[in-house]
């Protein structure tokens, strides 16, 4: 078997979020005068200002009201500033300098308009909808100041007043609370709309909030919560209503109603897939924390601005350490390394060539018992290795179709039944790197790796055969033939191929038994030794294997056929195994079949394999899930477009004990291949989005465990972007960078205690902000925060 690539990228994408949070190289200073889209705005000279947009989906024409908060909790009796939303949402109003806790209410007002994004239409601005956000900011806040009024914000301001009021104290414990469940704070992402074209080029936070507050529609529309009015404005209030009233602070935990969530996570899946609501190229929300949890930390946050600060930061610098210092405190990125390399070395079997493997091997049993039976004329299963095959056959299957052939002996193929003497099969692994040669119109070669068995039945036993195996580097010429007008396969030479043993000399032997039913095979076993591993330069990786295998195939309601796997197959090097995996119950792969009942090139619907691996000092168990495959655009190409990992994966690198450094998913997807043309390079006309979500627990040396979200993808053609969550028991962090073509990057990043930093372009200052005022400022390029006080520390 060649050395699978699963891309187990846990450690790329862990290590990745925290060089993010840390304010890595590409960091750069946020702009007091500019708000999160980065447009200009005016500065009083005296008072400052505050800038938003209202949204369920766009409210335009809303009365804006803002009224101040005092130290109780208690609204004033007037408000300090009005206005009304212009035609995009957005409202800007003064705040009088001896403000700093105020609250804003969005009501509806003569003509008033309110997009909604499941109808795609606007509608009346409902008269029962009032949509509010909660502001408390520190002392000597920034003078410009960016805040988001929408149904999530709404909740925070349910929550706290249901906890006894609108005190410091419950604003910050709502606040931190609803952070967590979203994995982003409502308060400062800009509201869009997923249903725009102009939603592909928004930053990551932003679309996830878009999709949200887009699945809050999509509920309306459902009649969610037994809202069933007879409007779709009437039935949005209520669906608002009912997710407002629905958290409750308990002690330092903000739980949610679990009927809710369940209900907003199906709702905000439902609209991530869905073309006609989702334009945003943000197409899956896995590793996306938004609404996955129903319990989540609300602690009471340290009164002093900078302590919290700190603590943002020493969160953030004992992860870095424990991941950057592995050697010297437990060995984590040695670790994690090394479980990469072991965990590609011990799943290296379970890519389609076990798939490919077993299915060619009962077809080709099937027909040798057909054309010993004189039921068939027929030798050959794909006919790929011997005949004239065309070359563009021959090339477009290397790695995908297997081949047998009824043979008379080790060279010739059996021309009447008597001459059946036993089944030659063949798996072509790969081509050479460098070893392709083309000359028009006269001949086309290469040499690629050939796994190559020899099964010859045992005598007076019609069920089962011995195999002899190998694998060779063998020659493929295509000579031209102008009757044919086409390269055809020449036949295989001897000294066109050469053996490929393991330093053990060992010899590839073994038995294979079937069990037919009627005149078809429906279960095979194979116990005995198998050719050894290469990587893709063609080296050897193995001296051999050892397989016991058993494959159960039936056929389905559908037409199609699906292969059940379970048994074990192990590796050896020097005579020592060096990895070790168990196919337990529940694997299984099922494939369409051709018109003559053999395995399509495309027929492999879905692969699902649940595994214990071992290799070196790793250990990974779960469940492995492969399909969602499709063919390019010309149908040159035949790939999966989707990978589930479901499991745990425990390492004793540099340990005395094995640690479970990681126990969850990991998930890369493939969008809208089928409109993609392989044979061409990737251009913004010629493209292909691609996602990996991890969520789990991350184990880090000398650390509490980390529960960790993370997706990255590219939802347009140049563009990045990685949205990220982790908790480590003290504090909840989310952080987001994103990057296009028409956009620099931002990282944005923000504890649940209030303090965040924003990170623009190419600029390496950002000021660090708690509450809307300036505690500190992150110097990248010196690797240093400086902290108003006066008081410094160090980024490392």
């Amino acid at each position: 078997m060649k050395n699978n690539k699963f891309p187990f990228f846990a450690s790329l994408l862990f290590s990745t979020l925290l060089s993010a949070c840390g304010g890595g190289s590409g960091g750069s200073a946020s702009n007091a005068n500019t708000n999160t889209a980065g447009s200009a705005v005016s500065v009083s000279n005296n008072a400052r200002q505050f800038n938003g947009v209202v949204a369920k989906g766009r409210i335009a024409g809303g009365r804006v009201l803002a009224y101040n908060l005092d130290q109780a909790g208690n609204k004033s009796a007037t408000s300090f500033a009005s206005t009304i939303t212009g035609g995009d949402g957005a409202y800007s109003i003064s705040l009088p300098g001896n403000i700093s806790s105020f609250i804003i209410e969005v009501s509806a007002a003569p003509g008033a308009l309110m997009y909604d994004e499941a109808t795609q239409s606007d509608l009346p601005f409902p008269e029962g909808l009032i949509l509010r956000s909660v502001v408390k900011q520190g002392a000597n806040p920034e003078p410009v100041y960016w805040g988001s009024v929408t149904p999530l914000t709404e909740l925070i301001v349910q929550l706290a007043e249901n906890a006894g009021g609108l005190t410091a104290t419950n604003i910050d414990r709502t606040r931190a609370g609803v952070q967590a469940m979203l994995g982003f704070d409502p308060q400062r992402v800009s509201a869009i709309h997923t249903t725009a074209d102009t939603s592909l080029d928004t930053h990551v936070d932003e679309k996830i909030q878009g999709l949200s507050l887009t699945a809050i529609s999509q509920l309306a529309l459902d009649k969610a919560f037994a809202c069933d009015a007879n409007t779709q404005g009437a039935r949005v209030v209520c669906v608002v209503r009912q997710i407002a009233n629905a958290g409750k602070l308990e002690g330092g935990t903000l739980n949610l109603r679990d009927d809710v969530r369940l209900a907003l996570r199906a709702s905000l899946e439902k609209v991530a897939g869905d073309e006609n609501l989702n334009k945003s190229g943000k197409s899956s929300v896995a590793g996306v924390s938004t609404f996955t949890n129903s319990s989540l930390p609300a602690p009471v946050p340290e009164a002093d601005k900078i302590a919290v600060t700190k603590q943002l930061f020493g969160s953030l610098r004992s992860n870095i350490y424990a991941v950057s210092n592995a050697q010297k405190n437990g060995g984590l990125d040695l670790r994690l390394n090394a479980v990469k390399t072991d965990f590609e070395k011990a799943i290296a079997p379970l890519d389609k060539d076990l798939l490919v493997w077993s299915k060619t091997i009962t077809e080709g049993i099937d027909q040798f018992n057909k054309y010993r039976n004189g039921q068939t004329r027929e030798t050959a299963v794909n006919g790929l290795f011997y005949g004239q095959t065309a070359l563009w056959s021959g090339y477009q299957n290397i790695g995908d179709l297997g081949d047998c052939t009824v043979m008379r002996d080790a060279m010739n193929v059996a021309t009447t039944p008597a001459q059946a003497a036993g089944i030659e099969c063949r798996f072509s692994r790969f081509i050479l790197p460098g070893t392709y040669k083309y000359s028009y119109k006269y001949q086309v070669e290469w040499v690629e790796l050939v796994d190559r068995i020899w099964l010859e039945p045992i005598a007076n036993d019609v069920s089962r055969f011995n195999y002899r195996s190998e694998l060779v580097q063998q020659k493929a010429v295509f000579v031209w033939n102008e009757e044919k007008n086409d390269f055809l396969r020449r036949p295989v030479k001897p000294a066109d191929a050469v053996a490929m043993n393991g330093n053990s000399n060992a010899t590839y032997t073994g038995q294979m038994s079937f069990a037919m039913e009627g005149n078809k095979l429906y279960a095979f076993t194979v116990e005995g030794k198998m050719p050894p591993r290469t990587n893709s330069s063609g080296q050897l990786i193995s001296d051999f294997e050892s397989w016991s295998l058993r494959t159960d195939r039936n056929q389905t309601v559908d037409g199609n056929f699906r292969y059940d796997f379970s048994g074990e197959l192990k590796s050896y090097v020097k005579d020592q195994v060096s990895s070790r995996l168990a196919l337990d119950k529940g694997s299984y792969a099922i494939v369409a079949l051709n018109y003559k009942g053999n395995l399509q090139k495309n027929g492999v619907k879905e692969f699902k394999l649940a595994i214990t691996a071992e290799a070196a000092n790793s250990k990974v168990r779960g469940e492995i899930k492969i399909g969602n495959a499709s063919s390019d655009k010309n149908g040159l190409s035949y790939q999966p477009n989707r990978i589930d990992f479901v499991g745990s994966i425990s390492s004793a690198t540099g340990l005395t004990n094995a640690l479970e450094i990681f126990n969850g998913q990991l998930t890369v997807e493939r969008f809208a291949y089928n409109n993609f043309d392989s044979s061409k390079p990737e251009s913004a006309n010629n493209f292909v989005r691609k996602a990996v979500a991890l969520s789990g627990v991350v184990q880090v040396p000398e650390r509490p465990p980390l529960k960790l979200n993370v997706t990255a993808s590219n939802d347009a053609f140049g563009s990045n972007s990685i949205l990220a969550q982790y908790m480590d028991g003290s504090s909840v962090i989310n952080a987001q960078m994103s990057e296009s073509l028409s956009k620099p990057r931002i990282v944005r990043v923000s504890s649940s205690s209030g303090v965040s930093f924003d990170v623009f372009g190419s600029n390496e200052v950002a000021d660090i902000l708690q509450n809307g005022s300036k505690v500190g400022w992150l110097d990248i390029k010196a690797g240093r925060i400086s902290y108003v006080d006066g008081s410094f520390e160090t980024i490392r």
